[in-house]
C-alpha cells in the first residue's frame, strides 16, 4: 500500500495547486508542500517545478504519478480479491461490439470471474475509464497507446462498407456523392475508417454530406431507410445482409482487418487473469 505523501502527490497531480491539495486532504498547505519535499529527498528527484506560486510536474513527476496511481488502485483490488476469495471485474466495451461480442463474453466468463460493471461507450472514454479505474480492463477496436496500455488479442474482425439498397459504387470516388453515416470523434470504428481514408490521400470532408450518429444500431436504422452509406464490422449488420435489407459494397483497394483486443493497464498485477480471460473467448 501506499504511504501517505504518494497519495498527495497523486491529489496533486490532480489537482495542479498545493492549496486545492491542501483542501481535499483536509490538512495544511504546509504538510502537502512538505510531504512533497520529503519525497523529493528520498527518491532524489525533482517531482514539482515550483515557479512565482505556479506548479508543474516534472517529466519524473508525471510518470511516478501514473505509476503511483495504477498501484494505488490495483492494492485495493488485490486485498478485495484476498478477502473475497474472487476477482470482481470491472469491465468496459465499445458500442460496436457491445451487440456482437458482449453477450458471448459475459456468458463463458460467468463461471470464471463475477463481473459487477460493465461500461459501454466509444473507445477513449473506455481507455479513459481504465485510466481511472472505473474499470479493469475493456474490449476495444480502436488503438491505444501501447506504452500506457498492455493487451491481449481477442478476434479480428471484417470491417466493411455498407449502404443502403439502392445505392452503388466501386470505388470510394463514387461513394463522395453520398452521405456518409459515421460515428462520433473518439469512436474506433470512425479512427480505423479516416486512417483507412488518409492512406487514399482522402478526408471525410470529401464526401457530399456527412452525419455523426453515436449509436451503431440508429445508423443501421438509417441506411434501412435508403439514407446514405457507412463503414462498421461485418458482425454488425449479419441479419440485414442475409435478408438483403442492406448490402455490402465490395470497393477497390478496401480490404480491412481490425483486431479486437481486451486492453489494460501496462504492468498490471492481474495480466494473467486478464490473460485467461481472453482466452476463455
Amino acid at each position: 500500500m501506499l504511504d501517505k505523501r504518494y497519495k498527495t502527490f497523486m491529489v496533486l497531480n490532480e489537482t495542479g495547486s498545493f492549496t486545492q491539495t491542501a483542501q481535499m486532504l483536509f490538512i495544511t498547505q504546509p504538510a502537502v508542500s512538505q510531504q512533497i519535499s520529503s519525497l523529493e529527498a528520498e527518491l532524489e528527484l525533482q517531482l514539482v517545478i515550483r515557479d512565482h506560486g505556479k506548479i508543474s510536474l516534472t517529466k519524473e513527476g508525471i510518470k511516478l504519478a501514473v505509476f503511483a496511481k495504477q498501484i494505488d488502485l490495483e492494492s485495493h483490488k488485490i486485498v478485495e480479491s484476498l478477502k473475497n476469495g474472487i476477482e470482481h471485474l470491472k469491465m468496459g466495451c465499445t458500442l460496436s461490439l457491445s451487440s456482437t461480442i458482449l453477450p458471448k463474453f459475459i456468458q463463458k466468463l460467468s463461471s470464471k470471474a463475477n463481473i459487477i460493471t460493465t461500461k459501454i461507450n466509444n473507445t477513449q472514454h473506455i481507455l479513459q475509464n481504465i485510466r481511472d479505474g472505473k474499470v479493469d480492463f475493456g474490449l476495444v477496436e480502436g488503438n491505444f497507446d501501447k506504452e500506457e496500455f498492455d493487451s491481449f488479442f481477442v478476434q479480428r474482425e471484417n470491417f466493411i462498407c455498407i449502404a443502403s439498397n439502392n445505392i452503388t459504387g466501386s470505388t470510394i470516388e463514387d461513394l463522395f456523392s453520398q452521405t456518409l453515416l459515421l460515428r462520433e470523434n473518439g469512436s474506433g470504428s470512425r479512427a480505423i475508417f479516416e486512417n483507412w481514408l488518409a492512406t487514399q490521400n482522402y478526408r471525410v470532408t470529401d464526401f457530399k454530406e456527412s452525419m455523426e450518429i453515436a449509436s451503431p444500431s440508429a445508423i443501421i436504422e438509417f441506411l434501412k431507410q435508403n439514407q446514405g452509406i457507412s463503414f462498421m464490422y461485418e458482425s454488425l449488420v449479419t441479419d440485414e445482409l442475409r435478408s438483403n435489407q442492406l448490402k455490402k459494397l465490395d470497393l477497390q483497394g478496401f480490404h480491412v482487418e481490425h483486431p479486437i483486443s481486451l486492453v489494460f493497464l501496462k504492468n498490471s498485477y492481474f495480466k494473467d487473469t486478464y490473460r485467461k480471460i481472453s482466452e476463455s473467448i
